[in-house]
This record gives structure tokens, C-alpha cells and sequence, in this order.
């Protein structure tokens, strides 16, 4: 059965139906300079309805995001409240697929559009979003603003065709794109009389030493020197390969599935390099460098053994491991202390950021305007106000005087957030705001408070010394191409994760990956990268 409706992809986007002809008008007028938002929004108390993923950490304090504080001000402010309806967790695409067939909408979607069957061009052709170029330059100065100030948000957030489609969530300072990387038990390095690695060689002496060292005192030699985990829900990971694998790509010149060099895209698992990244990886495995249950164990099962001192190093986020478990551990393992390394660099000294998304501006996640609300102009306005200096600032840091105070200018949190006895930061802030999701524009103050240890502030650093080169701009393969990308990359993506954990296990000899590229070839994996190729291209020529 087909989850979302098939519709012939119009050069014109264009929308039918009286629900909205106020966007059709709009769409079909001449635009003219937005003039400034004057609050409130409505003179008479409006609700509209709005679907959007709740993050995980906000349910341990909220029921909906309505009770959220920032939105509580936003109200305040604009006279519209948000009616809110959040799909589980994990089954967001599966909600939007039923969401699309019903054919029924909310008047605003939160999601990330790349995951929208066919993207957001698809979205658009198939009538569940409106575009929103001429009402932004009629109705959002603060949007049209950033758009004017920064040419490459707009590619970013545009459709091959030009379309805007989503008020985004921008990361506007790089420092906001940083926050993930290599991770080492520092106290163990000290103790072993080894500096932080910078290489495939030097991670593999660290290793051995975590090893062949009794480090925990544990009675049992039962140090893991590399842990990783799979990942769940909407977190990214790449077939067979979890996320805490990526850094020894960098060595490699690799990055997690399709990369780029000089404008040429490549697919990892079909390259030359990976024979040499998965000979390494089976070499450690057997060795004993890599934890064992890499290929199956959960979070919750890798958090027990970094906190029952057992794990020497892994690849995590700088708020939800290195700051989580520094404070978790606090008081029960002596001298517990994490350190974020560098990305290992390559034969020619240079080193990578394997996280796909660490060099966009705009990842593909951002608030659609739905092809049934009544009330467009006033959602228009109300989404910008998010990209206001007042508007932003609520939704960076909540309500003034309750989770933030003003300091020589700045809006700094309370101890209510920052050293609340009850919940961990991210949990606090959520309780108050939403500066990880929603539209606006990241704040850096909020990311640099939001990591309090003088070991998350060093990460920012460290990890920012990798180039961004090999990634790739946020694309998506055009909808003409999309079924049959889809359908090969599903074969492709199955072949691969057998095929990675496989050589990485050592159940499949290296001198077999000759054959294994010659089966993705078969597979269609030069056409794949031809189409995403074609989309980098369309991608580049935007204005």
C-alpha cells in the first residue's frame, strides 16, 4: 500500500482550494518590502494548531510544548497560542506518512524535511505545504532580514526550484554546529604516560595500553579500550557503521555514506579507502580494541559501562556525554575526567568532522505552513517573530527573571537551569525553551552556557580544528529521481550494513571487497551517486 499519495512534480508549484486562496493571492502578487511586525499579532486571542517531535529530554518536565514558558511569552506577546500535538517518539515518519494520507493538516508542521518521502520539493507538489517566498519578503522582516544579510541561507533553505518552504531553524555561528566528536578518558591517558592521540597509530598505541592495563582496578581485566553504540529514534547513523566509528574515517579521507571532493561526490562504502578503514577496524576488533557489543548495545547499555569505569574512549556529544557522565560520575570514580581529542588525521596530516551535518547553516528541520490554514498572514508573522531579538530570546532562554536574567547585556541562565538539583541542563532549559528546534536562530551564548565545564568549553576547540570539506550541503535528490534512489539505496544501505559488519567482525576476508564493490555496482550504487551528484550540481548553481 503507498503511505504518501503519488503526484506528477509541477515545474509551478501551485495550491488549489478555498481553505487557503489568501497564500494563493500572495504567491501570485507582486512582493513588496515587509514592514516591521507590531505586537500583538491579533487583536482577538487566536489558537492554531501545530505538529511538531518533542524533544526526549523535555517529556521528563512537559506534557506538551505548550507549557513550555517560551510559548507562554510568545502568547504574551503575540496574542496566538500554539495547540500542539506530538508524535511518539520514533514513529514521527510513520505519523507524518498517516498525517499525509488522512488529508487532513495542522495549520503549521514541524519536521525535518529531508526525511519527507521525495523531500521537500515533494511536500510541496503534493500540496501539504505552501511556499513561502512572497510571504516572507510581505510579512516576515525579521526572516527576510537574515535572508538579505546571509545569501547562503537562502540556498540553503530553498528547494532546487527556489521555493522556501520551512521557517528554519538556523545555526547561524559555527560555534552552534560543534558538539560532537572523539572522546578519551584523560585520567587513563596520564596514567598509561600517553598524550592525546592524533593518529590511526597513535589511537591504536592508547588503545593497546587501555588494554593490557589494569586502569579500574577491577578485579577482572574487563576494560573496554573503544565503546560505541547503535542509535535510535531520529539520531543519524550510516549502514552498519554506528556513529562512534565515524572519527577513524577521518584518517581516511572518508565521511559517513555520500561525501564530496572539489564538488564530486563520492559514496564511503564504494570507495578504495574503506578496504583500508575496515582492515583496521577488523584488526582492532580482533584485538580486543573495540567493545564487542558494538553492533547490538543500546545507549542505555553503553552508559552503564562508561559509569561502571570501564570504557577508555568513544565518539559522543559534548552536553550528553562528556558534560552528563563527568557529572554522574562525580563522587564515585576517583579521578574520572574526559577530554575531547582531535579527529585522527590522514597520511598528509590533514584531519576531517565526520558528523554530516557539522558545516549547514540548515540541516532540513524548520516549521511548514500547511495547505489548510485559515490564517496565514497571521502564522507568517507569528513563526518570524521566533527570528526577532525578543522573540529569539524567549526561545533561546525562556522567560526573563525565571530561567534567565540579563547580565552587562546578556541574557545569562539562573541556577534554576544551571544547577538545578533535580534535572541536568538540557532537561532544565527544555523545561523553559527550545533553542535546539523550532524556528529561529541559535543563540551562541545559550551553547556556550550550555556547557558549564571548562572540558566542554576546550572541546569547542578541539574538535574545530577538523576541516569541513568533505561534507555536503543540505540536498536532496530531485522528486523525479526519488523512487529510484530510494529504491536502490535500501538495497544498497542492507548490502552495506552486512557487508560492514562482516569484514569489521572478521566473518568476511578483506581480500573479498573487490567483490563487494563489484556487487554494489550491480546494486546501482554509480547511479545513486549520480543523482545525488546532479543535486550538488543544482545545488551550487543557485543564487
Amino acid at each position: 500500500m503507498k503511505i504518501i499519495k503519488s503526484f506528477r512534480t509541477a515545474k509551478m508549484l501551485t495550491l488549489t482550494g478555498a481553505a487557503f486562496a489568501a497564500a494563493l493571492m500572495l504567491a501570485a502578487a507582486p512582493a513588496s518590502a515587509a514592514e516591521p511586525i507590531a505586537l500583538p499579532i491579533v487583536k482577538q486571542p487566536m489558537t492554531l494548531t501545530y505538529w511538531a517531535p518533542m524533544n526526549p529530554q523535555a517529556t521528563t518536565t512537559l506534557k506538551s510544548y505548550a507549557d513550555m514558558e517560551a510559548y507562554k511569552v510568545l502568547a504574551e506577546k503575540t496574542g496566538i497560542s500554539l495547540s500542539f500535538t506530538h508524535p511518539p517518539q520514533g514513529a514521527e515518519l510513520e505519523r507524518m506518512n498517516l498525517m499525509v494520507t488522512s488529508g487532513k493538516y495542522p495549520d503549521v508542521i514541524e519536521y525535518d524535511w529531508f526525511r519527507y518521502p521525495g523531500g521537500p520539493s515533494k511536500a510541496l507538489s503534493d500540496k501539504v505545504i505552501v511556499p513561502l517566498n512572497d510571504l516572507i519578503k510581505q510579512y516576515a522582516p525579521n526572516l527576510q532580514a537574515i535572508l538579505d544579510q546571509h545569501p547562503e541561507v537562502r540556498r540553503e533553505i530553498s528547494t532546487e526550484e527556489g521555493v522556501i518552504y520551512a521557517f528554519p531553524l538556523l545555526r547561524l555561528d559555527p560555534i552552534v554546529r560543534t558538539f560532537w566528536g572523539p572522546q578519551v578518558r584523560a585520567d587513563w591517558l596520564a596514567k598509561v604516560g600517553l598524550k592525546a592521540p592524533t593518529t590511526i597509530d597513535e589511537w591504536h598505541t592508547v588503545l593497546t595500553a587501555f588494554k593490557t592495563h589494569n586502569l579500574n582496578g577491577h578485579a577482572s581485566n574487563d576494560i573496554i579500550p573503544y565503546s560505541a553504540y547503535q542509535v535510535a529514534g531520529n539520531e543519524k547513523s550510516a549502514p552498519g557503521l554506528p556513529p562512534g566509528l565515524w572519527p577513524f574515517l577521518s584518517a581516511y579521507g572518508l565521511a559517513p555514506e555520500f561525501y564530496q571532493v572539489n564538488g564530486k561526490v563520492h559514496y564511503s562504502p564504494a570507495e578504495p579507502a574503506y578496504k583500508d578503514f575496515l582492515a583496521t577496524m577488523q584488526r582492532w576488533y580482533r584485538e580486543g580494541l573495540i567493545d564487542p557489543d558494538y553492533t547490538s548495545q543500546q545507549s542505555t547499555a553503553f552508559d552503564a559501562k562508561v559509569l561502571n569505569n570501564r570504557v577508555g574512549a568513544y565518539a559522543g556529544y559534548n552536553g550528553g556525554h562528556l558534560g552528563r557522565f563527568t557529572n554522574l560520575a562525580k563522587g564515585s570514580i576517583d579521578g574520572f575526567r574526559l577530554a575531547a581529542v582531535e579527529f585522527p588525521a590522514g597520511a598528509g596530516g590533514k584531519r576531517y568532522t565526520t558528523w554530516p551535518t557539522a558545516n549547514q547553516i540548515y540541516s532540513g528541520y524548520g516549521a511548514a505552513i500547511s495547505a489548510q490554514d485559515h490564517h496565514v498572514i497571521e502564522t507568517v508573522k507569528f513563526l518570524d517573530f521566533g527570528y526577532s531579538k525578543e522573540g529569539g530570546r524567549a526561545l533561546n532562554f525562556g522567560r526573563e527573571g525565571v530561567s534567565y536574567t540579563m547580565v552587562q547585556g546578556k541574557p545569562h541562565f539562573t541556577d534554576s537551569v544551571l544547577k538545578n538539583p533535580k534535572l541536568s541542563i538540557a532537561e532544565a532549559i527544555l523545561r523553559n525553551a527550545r533553542p535546539q528546534g523550532g524556528p529561529l536562530v541559535q543563540d551562541p551564548e545559550y551553547f556556550i552556557q550550555f556547557y558549564p565545564l571548562p572540558w566542554q568549553k576546550a572541546a569547542l576547540g578541539t574538535w574545530s580544528t577538523s576541516s569541513n570539506d568533505l561534507l555536503l550541503p543540505p540536498i536532496t535528490v530531485s522528486p523525479a529521481d526519488s523512487r529510484a534512489f530510494n529504491a536502490k539505496m535500501a538495497e544498497i544501505n542492507t548490502y552495506v550494513a552486512e557487508m560492514t559488519t562482516k569484514f569489521i567482525l572478521g566473518r568476511e576476508p578483506m581480500d573479498k571487497f573487490d567483490a563487494y564493490r563489484a556487487s554494489l555496482d550491480k546494486l546501482g550504487v554509480r547511479e545513486a551517486i549520480g543523482m545525488m551528484q546532479a543535486s550538488l550540481d543544482r545545488y551550487n548553481a543557485k543564487k
